[in-house]
């Protein structure tokens, strides 16, 4: 029989099933949820997680991190947009912020392909929503500029599968934000009816 504990800090939730039976040269799988209260302050957070077994204890941590709220207009609505390219005239970058869920981009068949906004002003983002169509990306990063000159990493997604997705962030003086293609999830390119950016709520 096996205990398992968690020491979340606080401010953070940890919850585990504890007593449970591990045989002698099995291996056991023991989930652990958990949770950010609303109200948690933003920032990374380290929960260490203690198994105990015939008189030996082993200790692993779980990392997560809690972003800061978001609210407001979408603020690529209506912004400028380009990509890396076109699948053809007919699929153009500025589909993803013309409001119309009917367009949208579509980019050759290229795992690198990649669609950028560049924002009326630069923000504090804490949150990008993306409306994918059938031809989705796999892994991809959000990235973000002051600039256009100067990208950082604001988020990475490897685990991508379409429809409508949330990416929670906190990228600071944001004016460009740019969706780059890691793996493509079908054989096509990537296609998207919508980027949607929204502000930290201050």
């Amino acid at each position: 029989r096996a205990e398992v504990a968690a020491s979340p800090p606080k401010g953070v939730r940890a919850d585990v099933r504890s007593g449970v039976v591990l045989r002698r040269g099995g291996k056991l799988t023991v989930p652990v949820k958990v949770t950010v209260p609303e109200g948690t302050e933003p920032g990374r957070y380290s929960v260490p997680v203690r198994f105990d077994v015939d008189g030996r204890t082993i200790e692993q941590r779980v990392e997560v991190r809690a972003f800061p709220r978001t609210g407001g207009p979408d603020l690529a609505l209506g912004a400028k947009a380009t990509s890396s390219g076109d699948e053809t005239p007919d699929f153009p970058a500025s589909a993803v912020t013309d409001g119309d869920m009917r367009s949208r981009w579509s980019s050759p068949p290229q795992d690198d392909a990649w669609v950028q906004v560049e924002l009326p002003e630069a923000a504090r983002i804490g949150k990008v929503v993306l409306t994918w169509q059938e031809a989705f990306a796999s892994g991809y990063r959000v990235e973000t500029s002051p600039d256009g000159r100067h990208w950082y990493t604001a988020a990475v997604v490897h685990d991508g599968r379409g429809g409508r997705e949330e990416v929670r962030m906190d990228a600071p003086d944001t004016r460009y934000i740019r969706i780059q293609g890691v793996q493509r999830g079908t054989k096509f390119g990537y296609s998207l009816f919508s980027v949607e950016a929204y502000a930290v709520k201050e």
